[in-house]
């Protein structure tokens, strides 16, 4: 009787940590790609299998790589324009030098903001929530989800800049700003005009 007892809580905290381990793998996949997850191939393949192009560029120089150089997929990133999906306005694909996917960046219609972060509100834990930031800054509008070890950021960079990241949370510092150079010089400046002086 004991040895089945025993037997009994023996393949209940197998199961039970087999559901654990189940759990925490589980991870955000848009377009089936994973962040440290998805190889470099594995990447090619999919966006081969949904007819997109793209360019690759090195991470620090923004120099364009050749389809035949050996430095593709290892610390480059690839630009990808998809097609059909109406509201989407490009994917940017980052990799690490072991040529697995360490963040995903997607370029949206500003419009589609509020009904992103509905969306994203249902599926993912909030971690911060900021809807009064300020456009061309560092204190920006967005929302920081979390996943697992991963976080997904919907960014507000400016009225005309949406985007959504995904990246390992050991990687957010690297790539929560990429791209995003954000100078108070940039602001976007009304004209003054003469009668304000009298004010």
């Amino acid at each position: 009787m004991k040895k089945g007892v025993v037997y009994l809580m023996l393949f209940f905290s197998i199961n039970m940590f087999g559901v654990v381990v189940a759990v925490s793998e589980e991870i955000p996949d848009p377009f089936d790609l994973r962040v440290g997850k998805t190889s470099y191939d594995e990447t090619l393949n999919i966006l081969k299998s949904n007819k997109w192009e793209y360019k690759e560029y090195e991470k620090k120089q923004f120099k364009m790589i050749g389809e035949a150089s050996p430095e593709r997929g290892k610390n480059t990133f690839l630009v990808v324009m998809p097609k059909h999906l109406k509201g989407l306005n490009g994917i940017r694909l980052f990799f690490g030098r072991d040529s697995v996917l360490d963040a995903i960046i997607i370029n949206l219609e500003p419009l589609l903001f509020p009904v992103v972060m509905d969306d994203l509100d249902q599926k993912y834990k909030v971690v911060q929530k900021k809807l009064f930031g300020e456009s061309y800054s560092t204190d920006y509008t967005h929302v920081l989800y979390e996943k697992g070890n991963i976080y997904i950021e919907l960014q507000k960079l400016s009225a005309h800049n949406v985007r959504l990241v995904y990246v390992s949370k050991l990687l957010y510092e690297n790539y929560k700003d990429f791209f995003h150079k954000a100078y108070e010089s940039f602001r976007v400046r009304q004209r003054k005009e003469p009668w304000m002086k009298d004010l």
